[in-house]
């Protein structure tokens, strides 16, 4: 049990990747990973677009940055070259709209995403921006993203091009004996 907490505490958020390619057997890993993460009532609905594609990572970076330029929440989200840190790879999970639960599975899904990241040295980032794709019917139609279907959640993944400073993790925690 140790070397899982050992895990959790070794995994940080990474804003910035070398431009190295990860191989197709660490991408199914990763996506290995992902599957094996527990959904409510055991539905498994979502989907994962797994992008490697640095053109379409780039448009899909533009997109949301057109988002909030159109929503006026430029100021509150400063620019950024971009909203993906460089990651060779990209997974939005979707899921139905309809399922209550999606964005909890989401989130379960993408951590195992991040840790299972971890333990193979390469850094992870979740992207709770990439919502805002959903503005965007072109993107939505090539990544094949139906109506009815929402982005969840999103994760990057890389080899490190930066090694943070470890942050120090508050607990707000009330027992009840």
């Amino acid at each position: 049990m140790d070397k899982i907490l050992d895990l959790m505490k070794r995994r940080m958020s990474i804003r910035a990747y070398q431009n190295k390619a990860l191989t197709e057997d660490m991408v199914k890993s990763i996506l290995e990973a992902a599957q094996h993460a527990p959904t409510a009532r055991n539905l498994q609905q979502l989907e994962y677009k797994v992008i490697t594609n640095p053109d379409l990572i780039r448009r899909a970076s533009n997109s949301i940055a057109a988002a909030l330029k159109k929503e006026n929440r430029s100021m509150q989200f400063p620019a950024r070259a971009s909203f993906f840190y460089g990651a060779p790879l990209l997974i939005i999970i979707v899921g139905p709209a309809e399922n209550p639960w999606i964005y909890s599975d989401a989130g379960l899904a993408a951590q195992n995403i991040m840790l299972y990241a971890t333990s193979l040295d390469l850094g992870s980032c979740f992207i709770g921006m990439t919502r805002f794709i959903e503005q965007d019917p072109e993107i939505l139609k090539e990544l094949h993203i139906s109506a009815g279907y929402k982005v969840a959640a999103a994760v990057v993944c890389g080899y490190p091009a930066e090694k943070p400073a470890p942050k120090e993790k508050k607990l707000v925690a009330e027992y009840f004996k």
